[in-house]
């Protein structure tokens, strides 16, 4: 069976779920990956389409998606539907949060478009048992694929030599609200003379930033321990993390239902590199081994001074983890899966 990945707009999810599985299974992959601009060439998909028995559509939202799908269908090949965020309006996302009726319009036909290319699709592929659910609403084909890592992505991470204690914010944990709950005990932290908050994301290389995030970098940089580190392309992410020196990473995710459907990827990333995890108590992960889990969200600040205080204890355990993502989430364990599964779900 030749499977045909084709990748939506976002890199970051593409690499994870359609670049590394296809490589490491030998199937079929779109060649475009390395373009930062993540356009498809339309004459060369069209022509490996038609040279394979699936197409497996990543983050399919939008109507041009949906006439492939239909396309496709039409041309007597099998579509997978693959995904891992929720668009579920109302709990997904969340309505009141947007800021006007336009942005709201966008989100409920982006919602709607996302489930007429569900229905249409063959099966579906989700990151997480949550997010399968919601979609065995709509499609009862569905199967769980998790995210996997590259052990080619691992790097030796650059000594802090700063004198501070180093912790890093990297990526949506710096966004979608999921910070806000901690905002006082951010500023506590940054009243030290002792610690550094290092923010990748949120800011251009040029200084702009995404305007919704207006408020979210205006936060940031009332900060005075705050140091930047811009967005890079997927080819330079895990080097570049690991450049920065970090001593620790904090995933302060907030309890909601949009973050129940995703997955423990920045655990992952993080261990590979051996950088000690802090994480909300939630259901990502919840699951794993070798992190430590912040029970209470009033009690961030003492477990981070805490990790601070006790490095050596951390420090091994995140060395432990680093080894356990390797066992667990070795993409090139776990490659021949994604065929397997794609398989079963175009029986």
């Amino acid at each position: 069976m030749k499977i045909l990945f084709v990748n939506g707009k976002y890199p970051f999810c593409y690499y994870y779920r359609g670049y590394l599985p296809g490589v490491y299974s030998g199937n079929y992959v779109v060649d475009d990956f390395m373009r930062k601009d993540m356009k498809v060439d339309k004459d060369v998909l069209m022509r490996k389409a038609k040279d394979s028995d699936v197409i497996v559509l990543q983050r399919p939202q939008n109507k041009e998606r949906l006439a492939l799908v239909k396309l496709f269908k039409s041309m007597g090949k099998k579509v997978i539907f693959e995904n891992d965020d929720t668009y579920l309006v109302g709990k997904g996302i969340i309505l009141e949060r947007l800021e006007n009726d336009s942005q709201r319009e966008i989100a409920i036909e982006l919602s709607n478009i996302t489930n007429e290319i569900l229905s249409l699709c063959d099966g579906a592929i989700a990151s997480t048992e949550t997010l399968a659910n919601e979609y065995r609403e709509i499609n009862p084909n569905v199967a769980v694929l998790k995210n996997c890592i590259d052990p080619l992505d691992e790097f030796t991470c650059k000594e802090n030599k700063t004198g501070k204690f180093r912790i890093g914010l990297v990526g949506s944990v710096t966004t979608n609200d999921d910070y806000l709950h901690i905002k006082d005990q951010i500023r506590k932290l940054d009243e030290r003379e002792d610690v550094t908050f290092v923010v990748f994301g949120i800011k251009y290389t040029d200084g702009t930033n995404i305007s919704f995030m207006d408020e979210d970098r205006r936060f940031w940089e009332s900060l005075k321990n705050v140091e930047w580190q811009p967005y890079v392309h997927i080819t330079e992410y895990m080097m570049t993390v690991a450049d920065l020196a970090l001593d620790l990473a904090i995933i302060p995710r907030q309890k909601s239902y949009f973050n129940d459907c995703k997955s423990n990827l920045k655990f992952l990333e993080m261990s590979l590199l051996k950088i000690p995890v802090l994480a909300e108590d939630i259901l990502p992960y919840q699951k794993d081994v070798y992190l430590t889990l912040v029970p209470n969200s009033d009690d961030w600040y003492n477990h981070i001074i805490d990790v601070k205080d006790n490095y050596t204890k951390y420090k091994e355990l995140a060395n432990k983890a680093h080894d356990y993502v390797l066992e667990e989430y070795n993409i090139n364990n776990y490659a021949p899966q994604w065929v397997k599964t794609i398989e079963t779900l175009c029986k």
